[in-house]
């Protein structure tokens, strides 16, 4: 890494001043560059280099065209973004570049905009000020206020008012910009009158357009399309994207997987049948039958003809399961060879929690895996963190197995600084420091573990002091905490001290353990079981020890719920049928709001047990279930709904999630009490409990009473 950034500041850098007077970048770049952009550097076209290749002549091929168009801004935001998280010590090379020279030229716009841009995050106070300065000096220059919508609209600087007016500024000048970064910033703090204003300006642009890639962005245009009208609206406009779709398709004589996939994307939204939607997908199976495209049609097809079983403690259904999908994904592995994740790491992920495979064939998919994910991609700390424990789960080669680890924590400040966002909220921030201090005990634990299979007891010495340390004041981590502390301690001889600290681990993790695909795992008492035999301790103390006073086991069954902290603002969503939803309809009923998309694969697991606890309680009076669907491409979503035979309310919710919440992680499950007050959230989808939908009664039952 440092070594890069070493030759990217001798090599000096393009010069934004090479042409007078100083031109402005206008709303996209020159054709020439956007092909050299979109061709040269396009995913597909690069994605068999080596990582540091492929980086290398990312960054060569961008300075090559930032020095040849020096007033064009797309070269230098995209090596902007090529070096952000992929090169930390190169960007702080470039940043430290481009602030000089808009300290040079502080009555360039351009340069105070691309300074600013390098801030961001870095410095963000100085960033908005750049960027003010910039818009001052040049205000038919859009970019400063798409980039300062963009601040405002999220984080600690967050100024919804002003988010809106520089949205509203931006596409006044550039009414039908398809950029990636505008249309977040739109669906986040455009309204829907600025949402339907772009979409027509997005519409009559695309009518000109006969080029395929620049017709792709009709995806775009639907999304918007359907986002800014009512519900009521949407068999118009379904009927508008088919009219679309009769155009395209006569459009590209020579069209590859990926137009055929956006077509087919198309015909879904357009309401199309089955039978028509199945010919569009055996079109792509058969014209391009070793591609990632047709990859997503047979795996999508494969996973809809075999539910996961119900049962997740039956484990010889759940074997015959895991046989077939294992026969599965090695007939895919010999059909779709342009699939470099299928070819290299599905097999990896298919076995890594099978007990059964032999060493030989795990460690050939292990070393397939690190390959393809440290070789061809960017290697970071969870790619190690997993690799080793997958040798430690499976009790093999754990020399090797800390070898990883060791790589792992040289990389935990590179990815650290390539994360830092010095606007996140409060909210924000304490959710990155738990994320940190969690993959700090998951390292510091899988490091123990191995030291402990492979007999070195001196590994201790370099997470002592970390292990050690205070108690964590967020609840989240203690019991990892603990656990690591009972590893130490067991890898040290220290038993007695290993067993207090692996009850404490015990009693103070937040759920127990439940069967899943038919196999129960619990290393907690796994390795406390080994300490306590080796002291001699009887089945009978042993039952003892390990079980919890009534007021601890209570504890255990919080699992992954939080406090909320934000409070649920007025609302006034339609859902798909045009049935109208507000806070105050919703008052003396416990609300359970689901937010979920379709291409989200947990979401996907999750909704038919949502199904299945909605037509349960539906018909009561107290309890109500909604769910806040954040798709993008909105008319995917009444496809998806009817198919999978849905009937509990759907919301269309993406720019009310986002003006909500700085990140969403999901799915989410909130719970609302009878006063309209958000009581508690659950983040993620937890698969192994059985007792999934009781558990969801309990906590709207809970919020009635207190």
């Amino acid at each position: 890494m440092r070594i890069l950034a070493a030759v990217l500041f001798a090599a000096g850098g393009p010069a934004l001043f090479a042409q007078s007077p100083l031109a402005l970048p206008g709303c996209e770049a020159r054709p020439e560059v956007r092909e050299a952009i979109e061709g040269k550097l396009a995913y597909k076209a690069l994605e068999n280099m080596k990582f540091t290749e492929r980086l290398a002549l990312e960054r060569q091929l961008l300075e090559d065209l930032a020095a040849r168009y020096p007033r064009e801004m797309e070269p230098h935001r995209q090596l902007l973004n090529v070096t952000h998280y992929n090169d930390p010590d190169g960007y702080a090379v470039l940043s430290a570049r481009y602030v000089k020279e808009a300290e040079q030229h502080p009555g360039d716009p351009l340069a105070l905009y691309m300074a600013a841009l390098f801030l961001t995050g870095k410095d963000t106070p100085r960033a908005l000020q750049l960027l003010e300065r910039a818009h001052s000096k040049a205000p038919d220059f859009a970019w400063p206020e798409m980039s300062l919508a963009r601040i405002h609209g999220t984080g600690k600087l967050a100024d919804k008012k002003k988010a809106a007016e520089e949205a509203a500024a931006f596409f006044a000048i550039c009414p039908s910009s398809t950029d990636p970064a505008a249309q977040r910033v739109l669906n986040r703090a455009g309204g829907l009158e600025l949402q339907a204003r772009v979409a027509t300006a997005l519409r009559a642009r695309l009518a000109t357009e006969s080029e395929p890639k620049r017709l792709e962005e009709y995806a775009t245009l639907w999304g918007l399309e359907f986002r800014s009208h009512p519900t009521p609206e949407h068999d118009a406009l379904r009927r508008q994207v088919a009219g679309d779709l009769t155009r395209l398709e006569s459009m590209n004589q020579k069209p590859d997987a990926e137009w055929l996939a956006f077509l087919k994307d198309g015909y879904k939204q357009s309401g199309a049948s089955a039978e028509t939607i199945t010919a569009k997908e055996d079109r792509i199976v058969q014209a391009f039958p070793h591609s990632e495209e047709a990859y997503d049609i047979v795996n999508n097809r494969w996973e809809k003809a075999h539910k996961d079983p119900e049962d997740q403690k039956d484990a010889a259904v759940w074997a015959k399961y895991n046989a077939e999908y294992q026969a599965a994904v090695k007939s895919w592995i010999a059909q779709f060879t342009e699939d470099r994740f299928v070819q290299h790491m599905d097999w990896y992920y298919t076995i890594s929690d099978d007990r059964d495979i032999s060493e030989q064939e795990g460690v050939r998919a292990l070393d397939d895996y690190l390959n393809e994910a440290t070789v061809y991609q960017r290697p970071g700390v969870w790619t190690y963190i997993n690799a080793a424990r997958f040798l430690v789960e499976h009790k093999w080669q754990p020399e090797r197995a800390l070898e990883l680890a060791h790589r792992a924590d040289k990389w935990v400040a590179v990815d650290r600084e390539s994360n830092r966002d010095d606007n996140l909220t409060a909210d924000d921030a304490k959710q990155q420091k738990e994320q940190e201090m969690y993959q700090d005990h998951q390292l510091a634990g899988t490091i123990l573990r191995a030291a402990k299979l492979a007999g070195k007891p001196e590994e201790g010495e370099r997470v002592k002091a970390s292990v050690e340390g205070p108690v964590p004041d967020d609840v989240k981590v203690v019991s990892s905490y603990w656990l690591n502390r009972a590893r130490l301690a067991a890898l040290e001889g220290r038993k007695a001290d290993a067993l207090t600290f692996y009850q404490q681990a015990l009693y103070t993790r937040r759920r127990t353990p439940e069967p899943y695909h038919g196999r129960l795992q619990d290393d907690l008492l796994d390795e406390a079981s080994a300490v306590w035999k080796d002291t001699g301790g009887t089945e009978i103390a042993w039952n003892i020890w390990k079980t919890p006073p009534a007021a601890k086991a209570q504890e255990l069954a919080e699992g992954r719920w939080e406090k909320a902290t934000k409070t649920m603002p007025a609302f006034e969503l339609a859902d798909l049928s045009g049935k109208t939803w507000r806070v105050k309809n919703l008052e003396g009923k416990s609300v359970l709001i689901n937010v979920w998309a379709t291409w989200c694969g947990p979401c996907q697991a999750e909704l038919p047990k949502l199904e299945k606890l909605y037509e349960k309680v539906k018909d009561r009076s107290d309890l109500q279930i909604v769910t806040f669907n954040i798709d993008q491409d909105l008319g995917l979503v009444a496809p998806f709904v009817k198919d999978k035979g849905f009937t509990f309310p759907v919301l269309p919710a993406y720019s009310f999630v986002l003006s909500l919440l700085d990140s969403v992680g999901i799915p989410q499950n909130w719970i609302v009490d009878p006063k309209g007050a958000w009581r508690l959230t659950q983040l993620g989808y937890d698969a192994s409990d059985a007792q999934w939908a009781d558990t969801m009664i309990a906590k709207l039952q809970s919020v009635k009473t207190e």
